[in-house]
């Protein structure tokens, strides 16, 4: 889910130049790009080398935790195609993997560095963010030299500012190897690597713009466009005040369809999400649609994507935000009328299941609407089935909640992003004590 509008005020030079202050350390660091050799992590390379059965499939883990332990152990989420990324879940796996060595009463002092090192991973990863762009489109701009210089270990950082590590995780970290000197905020422990990422990253799209030169008045611009976007958008959001009574009124109805909601998921159910050129249902488009159909005890059964030809010039933000290109549209997208009778197939009349279901719903009824189609399935809402579980939770965002359980971060294409919205679903459901049919 994803869009732009302008329904607010607009951001003032005082805001913009305020916000924009944080990028400072890209004017003066023009770094050289990075040689494929010197990357701490390519997404593209990672795919590949796993696909080979390469030894160097787990090289990234090596700063971190030693690659030799990890592939001694049955940690899957070590070998999956997001990588770093998937760092809490390797966390998770390992803290399972102590536990039995504590109750063999086995050494383990290893393994608790590795778990610490994961939760480190974990928090990096979080912390690699520019904007709008995501930490497995940045990972490619950290240099490994950098990260292979910097002292990540226990004593050097602590644990009190590590937000991935648990409770339990630092009793046996301070069991096992004392108090350390200091305690350290990740994001300045690690502030090297982080902004020299987003220097390149900064710098390279820079140089690929045909909009700009590429001096430092040039930098200072575009990144003052880039924070302008972002504060447009934040602007845009508080300024929907007139609509609160409504999104009330529509909370209190999925509140009380909370039931329902989760007995759906005891059957064959539907989990879809849309990519948009906005916000607004009335005047934007759908240029994705996806789905994951999904049986009652969690597996996907199949999986569903389609671009929407929309024959008009994709908003260049929805461009960097999605990747979707105009050129992506014309060589791969279909008619709207099309794309929606291929969705409503495989739908069926099954449940359907939304992440901030009244943004998709709007879209999809329009659509409907326009090509006297009808979705009538039962359709719930994923934020209102997690904010029910997870009251305590500071952020509802698809983003973060993928992040509290572990899966991996949608990317804002729509079906990793419905990917997502499923592993929240079904997380939820255990966490509700919702059992699935045997």
């Amino acid at each position: 889910m994803t869009g732009l509008s302008s329904n607010g005020d607009s951001v003032s030079e005082g805001e913009l130049a305020a916000a924009s202050a944080q990028y400072e350390f890209v004017l003066d660091s023009d770094l050289p790009s990075l040689r494929a050799s010197d990357q701490w992590w390519n997404e593209d390379v990672h795919k590949r080398r796993l696909h080979e059965g390469s030894d160097k499939a787990l090289a990234w883990l090596e700063p971190f935790a030693p690659v030799s332990l990890v592939q001694a152990l049955p940690l899957q989420s070590a070998r999956t195609e997001w990588g770093p990324m998937q760092a809490a879940a390797i966390a998770k796996e390992l803290r399972a993997v102590i536990r039995e060595r504590r109750k063999a009463k086995q050494p383990h002092d290893e393994l608790l560095r590795a778990l610490y090192g994961a939760c480190l991973l974990a928090d990096f990863v979080k912390a690699l963010r520019f904007e709008y762009v995501q930490p497995h489109q940045l990972a490619r701009f950290v240099d490994i030299r950098a990260v292979q210089s910097t002292d990540l270990h226990y004593p050097a950082i602590g644990y009190q500012a590590v937000e991935a590590l648990g409770k339990t995780d630092i009793k046996w970290l301070v069991a096992a190897f004392g108090e350390p000197a200091e305690h350290r905020p990740v994001a300045q422990a690690l502030a090297p690597l982080i902004q020299g990422a987003v220097s390149r990253y900064c710098w390279e799209e820079l140089r690929s713009s045909s909009s700009y030169g590429n001096d430092r008045a040039d930098m200072q611009k575009w990144l003052a466009w880039q924070v302008g976007i972002r504060l447009q958008i934040e602007k845009d959001d508080a300024g929907r005040a007139s609509d609160r009574l409504a999104r009330f009124e529509r909370d209190k109805i999925a509140v009380e369809s909370l039931p329902q909601a989760w007995a759906a998921t005891r059957q064959s159910f539907v989990v879809a999400d849309l990519e948009t050129t906005g916000l607004d249902s009335a005047v934007d488009d759908i240029i994705e649609f996806a789905a994951v159909r999904v049986s009652p005890q969690g597996a996907v059964l199949a999986e569903f994507a389609a671009l929407v030809n929309i024959g008009r010039p994709v908003p260049p933000f929805i461009v960097g935000l999605t990747g979707i290109s105009d050129a992506d549209l014309q060589r791969e997208g279909q008619a709207l009328v099309d794309a929606l009778d291929a969705f409503l197939l495989f739908v069926g009349a099954a449940p359907v299941f939304f992440h901030n279901a009244p943004f998709d719903q709007g879209f999809v009824n329009r659509a409907c609407q326009s090509t006297n189609r009808k979705l009538a399935n039962p359709v719930y809402d994923t934020l209102v089935m997690a904010r029910a579980v997870w009251p305590d939770a500071e952020s509802l965002k698809l983003r973060d909640l993928a992040w509290r359980v572990g899966a991996p971060e949608p990317t804002h294409r729509a079906l990793s992003d419905a990917r997502a919205t499923l592993a929240v679903l079904l997380a939820a459901r255990d966490a509700k004590g919702v059992d699935a049919p045997g």
